[in-house]
């Protein structure tokens, strides 16, 4: 068995890097992919202390989780669900995969979806998802795969309470303002979180939409790494 050294910066109060030995089989990202994410330690420390408090509930709700034998289950919700909600779901999953945790499910909702802006899906690809769509029922349905012979993320418009959706033991995470103010009661919610990003929807159309869809994935991703190398070093100190 073949063992990757990963040097992750933790953090916050002090400048220690802790080395975590993790199995290669957990960080089998494509490689457009991997070179992607890895300068992300030196990304978290950027993240805002007020961001990091509400990111950290996300860590200490999956620990909770983790400790009462319950699943891990994030549903991230947004208004139109065609973009920020689909990166959040599609990063959180392979944030949780490359920290070694393979029980962790991410969904994502809206309260009137539409369809999956192209250039959030295509944003992704250049980061190093590999995509592929297909058309089921007139829907445009897109299978992310971020690392070998796994099954894909399957990401699609539909609402908060799709089937495809948990319906109890799951944190809500709102990604957009207007969704938390409009949502208020979810059947089965354990928890909920008011995460907001800026949706590059409204830049599309203008010379700024591609700088802006990169900069919002890249945000989302950085701040899912950050929840599951915390998460990591909790569990590994307890």
């Amino acid at each position: 068995m073949f063992y990757l050294i990963i040097s992750i910066g933790i953090l916050f109060g002090n400048s220690r890097f802790f080395l975590e030995k993790q199995d290669s089989h957990f960080n089998s990202f494509y490689p457009i992919l991997n070179e992607y994410v890895r300068d992300f330690p030196k990304e978290f420390r950027k993240i805002p202390e007020d961001r990091r408090y509400r990111l950290n509930e996300i860590v200490y709700f999956l620990e909770e989780q983790e400790k009462d034998n319950s699943p891990w289950q994030l549903l991230f919700i947004s208004t139109n669900q065609s973009s920020i909600g689909q990166m959040a779901q599609v990063w959180s999953k392979a944030a949780a995969y490359y920290f070694g945790f393979t029980k962790f499910e991410s969904y994502s909702g809206g309260i009137n979806p539409v369809d999956i802006s192209v250039k959030a899906i295509t944003t992704l690809e250049k980061a190093g998802f590999i995509i592929y769509k297909s058309d089921i029922d007139g829907i445009d349905v897109y299978r992310v795969k971020y690392s070998y012979n796994l099954e894909p993320i399957v990401a699609f418009p539909k609402k908060i309470n799709h089937t495809r959706n948990p319906n109890q033991d799951f944190m809500a995470v709102f990604v957009e303002e207007n969704a938390d103010l409009n949502v208020r009661k979810i059947n089965g919610i354990y928890h909920r979180l008011l995460l907001t990003y800026e949706d590059p929807v409204g830049y599309d159309g203008s010379g700024l939409a591609s700088s802006m869809y990169e900069e919002s994935c890249k945000k989302v991703a950085v701040e899912m790494f950050y929840v599951f190398a915390q998460l990591r070093k909790r569990l590994n100190n307890n």
